[in-house]
């Protein structure tokens, strides 16, 4: 804080960030908890997601619209799947813990599964 009585941008433990971009640097650089990245973010959030994009890209193909708008509607949540499969890998190879590799796989089996359903 300044003298004024202003906050100063250095006074943010996250370097300035805020909102999304803080949301994702917390998880590509290790900021979350291992666990919480791989259960709540990949798991839970992200399966989610990709069942929700999957139920449009359905309806769209059962309205006889465009299978390619389908494919796209699908294929949608790749990225951020991506996205959070690196930031799981790279928290776990930080971590360093016992279960670090049980999380790796698990992790992978999962960008699988979420890419081919």
């Amino acid at each position: 804080m300044t003298q004024t009585g202003h906050f100063h941008p250095s006074d943010n433990p996250l370097g300035g960030q805020s909102g999304l971009s803080a949301f994702f640097s917390r998880r590509w650089n290790g900021d979350v908890p291992l666990g919480q990245l791989f259960w709540w973010d990949m798991v839970v959030v992200g399966s989610i997601i990709n069942v929700a994009t999957t139920i449009v890209a359905l309806l769209i193909l059962a309205a006889k619209m465009s299978a390619l708008l389908a494919v796209v509607v699908h294929l949608i949540p790749l990225p951020y799947n991506l996205f959070l499969y690196g930031s799981v890998l790279r928290t776990a190879d930080m971590a360093g813990t016992p279960n670090a590799n049980a999380v790796k796989l698990s992790a992978t089996l999962w960008i699988i599964l979420a890419s081919l359903l």
